[in-house]
């Protein structure tokens, strides 16, 4: 009885964690991205979401590669 209880918990708790943020987001918001991806480098973050904000951090590295290459051609 302990058992199937303690399993109807553990069910429920999964049923209500929250959906992972998107990539989207995280491109969106480059300080969160780096907040979640260092969290997850140190294990206190898990799951899809640790990805997502990886390819935000990511996304936001590439867009100032892009800027600083950009403002390369304008120094003219």
């Amino acid at each position: 009885m302990i058992r199937v209880l303690a399993l109807m918990v553990l069910a429920g708790l999964a049923a209500c964690s929250p959906e992972p943020r998107s990539a989207s987001f995280f491109k969106a918001n480059p300080e969160e991205a780096a907040k979640v991806a260092e969290a997850c480098r140190v294990g206190a973050h898990r799951g899809q979401e640790c990805a997502n904000a990886e390819a935000g951090v990511a996304s936001a590295e590439r867009a100032k590669r892009m800027e600083a290459y950009r403002r390369g051609f304008l120094k003219d």
